[in-house]
């Protein structure tokens, strides 16, 4: 499962890159939400109720336009409630 996290994690940083209408005070929220998770993955220091309220708060705006990132900040989500992280 952590493979598909790391994967997934790879993905979402991919389609940040790529989009360039994002509000830049939105994308810089959503990349210090991912880096956290990273960060702390290994130690499981972190709520995943917590990351995935930001992660959607994050995005939320970004629903109708684009959403291929926000079904992959959603898997992110899944994955980990499902590691019990």
């Amino acid at each position: 499962m952590r493979q598909t996290l790391d994967e997934t994690l790879q993905d979402l940083h991919r389609q940040l890159q790529e989009v360039k209408d994002f509000d830049a005070e939105h994308v810089a929220l959503l990349r210090a939400t991912v880096a956290e998770i990273e960060d702390t993955l290994d130690k499981n220091e972190i709520s995943s109720a917590s990351i995935a309220e930001r992660l959607r708060a994050a995005t939320e705006q970004f629903s109708g336009s684009h959403p291929v990132l926000v079904g992959t900040v959603g898997r992110v989500a899944d994955l980990l409630s499902q590691m019990g992280i």
